[in-house]
């Protein structure tokens, strides 16, 4: 959840591994012991059950929602498979009045949509007009997924609708900025598609995704709080006039369809070789089964200190005897004289 990129300052990295660390202590002490208590009382007509970690260890493959195109690459297990964008279809025939609206806007139109958790009806009043003034003022069209259609003063280039086909408008070649929350499927199917964006995080991975996307320079973010109707119409003019960033997104749209097999293709590949080879034992890493100080090569670590610690410590005492040894054989010769 952190926003930082692959390349870390050493503060950067040190805050990274503290909270990796918190994390799995979380886990293993609060999380999976609360999980594993609903798990018995909800399933108790099935025991015996096995614990949580002895599930999490059977997995075979595990399917992420990640493509190269948006995340740095990263070492992975065979049995984890990246399917990010696996949810994103060939594009349908719009409802007619929005392919209207669509293909008649000379200068452009901007998508607008904060998902389905956060509600674009349900924002302070103050925050709606921002856009709609910010809007106003725009030669490009807006399409707004507003919740309440009764909305009044909304602008001639605005339209606002309860629902719409997302997938299918950013597909469309006349949208040319998506203003979105920055969430993980919508910005993937943004940047699908080569459309620049425009993010607003409200929370979880939103920040992250809204940080990755300003620094890979297809995008930009504002947070909520600062959001106005002068530094909305500042960002979005930014985002459009500088081809910049619609030049980056085309890229990393090129990038995100050159596959050796559509992402929910090989994601079905792999569930029907798991089923096929019972399990699939052969992509399961040993490393399941060793301790976190084992697989941390710490006994190596540890073994081999131990042994150069015996080793200058043999060499110490024999640099001391022979000292000692010298300063016997001197020691006479200094009173015979």
């Amino acid at each position: 959840m952190l926003p930082y990129t692959d390349n870390m300052s050493f503060f950067e990295r040190w805050h990274n591994a503290a909270i990796s660390v918190y994390d799995a202590i979380i886990r293993e002490w609060l999380y999976i012991p609360a999980e594993e208590k609903l798990t018995k009382k909800y399933f108790a007509h099935l025991e015996p059950l096995p614990s949580l970690n002895d599930l999490l260890n059977s997995i075979s493959v595990m399917f992420v929602n990640t493509h190269r195109a948006l995340s740095p690459p990263r070492p992975a297990m065979p049995g984890i498979i990246s399917i990010g964008g696996a949810h994103v279809n060939p594009a349908k025939p719009l409802p007619k009045n929005l392919q209207t609206f669509l293909d008649e806007s000379t200068n452009g139109v901007i998508y607008f949509s904060l998902g389905t958790v956060v509600q674009s009806s349900k924002l302070p009043k103050a925050k709606i007009q921002a856009f709609l003034d910010s809007f106003r003022h725009l030669k490009q069209r807006v399409l707004w997924k507003f919740e309440d259609e009764t909305l009044e003063n909304v602008p001639s280039n605005v339209m606002i609708k309860k629902w719409m086909p997302q997938n299918d408008i950013l597909a469309h070649p006349n949208v040319i900025l998506f203003i979105s929350h920055g969430g993980l499927f919508g910005t993937s199917e943004s940047l699908y598609h080569g459309v620049p964006l425009l993010l607003i995080p409200f929370f979880g991975d939103q920040h992250r995704n809204a940080h990755r996307i300003q620094t890979a320079g297809y995008g930009k973010f504002i947070l909520f709080a600062e959001v106005s109707k002068d530094l909305v119409s500042k960002k979005i003019d930014e985002l459009i006039s500088d081809k910049t960033f619609l030049n980056r997104a085309k890229q990393t749209s090129a990038i995100f369809k050159d596959n050796l097999a559509h992402p929910m293709d090989e994601a079905m590949f792999w569930i029907e070789h798991v089923c096929k080879f019972k399990g699939a034992k052969h992509l399961k890493s040993h490393a399941i089964n060793m301790s976190w100080f084992t697989y941390l090569s710490l006994d190596i670590i540890l073994a081999s200190m131990v042994i150069l610690l015996a080793g200058v410590w043999v060499l110490y005492k024999i640099i001391c005897a022979l000292v000692s040894q010298k300063k016997q054989t001197t020691a006479p010769e200094k009173k015979q004289n």
